[in-house]
């Protein structure tokens, strides 16, 4: 029998078939080039926090030994650096509830650097880092990380909008010139250093809290104390 007239009255007994076949080609169609995919807007700040299966505890800071001590020391500003001063100072912000009100005019500067020359006259605390300090600061900007590492370059930490700094690591070269800073605010929890080269790393959820007790445990009490916190 002619093979189209099979076809011809196979169809006509099966009426869904031809449909069916048509409706799971076009249903394989709409998977391959319609699947779901997450839309970002630009002006939205997508944290962490917005990643499909997220978990708080993703942002556990987790000790990686990635770096060894001598590798850390090669990274800017540590290789140019002979000297590292950790020191306090009043804020910018004459009313800010941690300027002291017996400060005078030039304490309430804050931090002044003028042409790579520190003035030391407006800082209220200077300490000189120890090799053991240098090996813990540089342990926690390159060597703590978040607990799970979330592989999305949409993601974004917009950080905090507030930010009245107190303290600041001065990273000083054989002449006294200031080669960077990094500058914190523990209140606000944020940061910034002079030519923007200087980077915390993964801001973890400890990390703010550690960079806080290097300073602690060399007596630094301005800007550090636990009323001086954002809660």
């Amino acid at each position: 029998m002619n093979p189209k007239l099979l076809l011809f009255l196979f169809l006509l007994m099966h009426p869904g078939s031809y449909a069916c076949s048509r409706e799971l080609s076009c249903g394989l169609d709409t998977i391959k080039h319609h699947q779901k995919k997450r839309v970002y807007t630009p002006h939205v700040q997508y944290t962490r926090s917005h990643t499909k299966g997220y978990k708080p505890w993703f942002d556990d800071c987790k000790f990686s030994n990635r770096y060894s001590l001598q590798q850390r020391l090669k990274q800017y500003p540590f290789t140019q650096a002979t000297k590292i001063l950790v020191v306090s100072y009043a804020g910018s912000d004459d009313n800010s509830p941690l300027n002291p009100s017996h400060l005078d005019e030039q304490h309430l500067k804050g931090l002044v650097i003028i042409k790579n020359r520190l003035d030391y006259s407006t800082l209220l605390e200077i300490r000189t880092a120890n090799d053991s300090l240098i090996r813990r600061l540089t342990n926690i900007i390159y060597n703590y990380d978040y607990k799970v590492t979330i592989n999305d370059k949409n993601v974004a930490e917009p950080g905090h909008s507030c930010y009245n700094p107190h303290n600041a690591f001065i990273f000083l070269d054989r002449q006294g010139n200031v080669i960077d800073y990094l500058e914190v605010c523990f209140e606000c929890e944020n940061y910034k250093s002079m030519h923007d080269k200087i980077f915390i790393g993964d801001d973890c959820n400890q990390k703010y809290e550690m960079l806080r007790k290097c300073f602690v445990d060399l007596g630094i009490k301005h800007g550090t104390q636990p009323s001086s916190r954002r809660k």
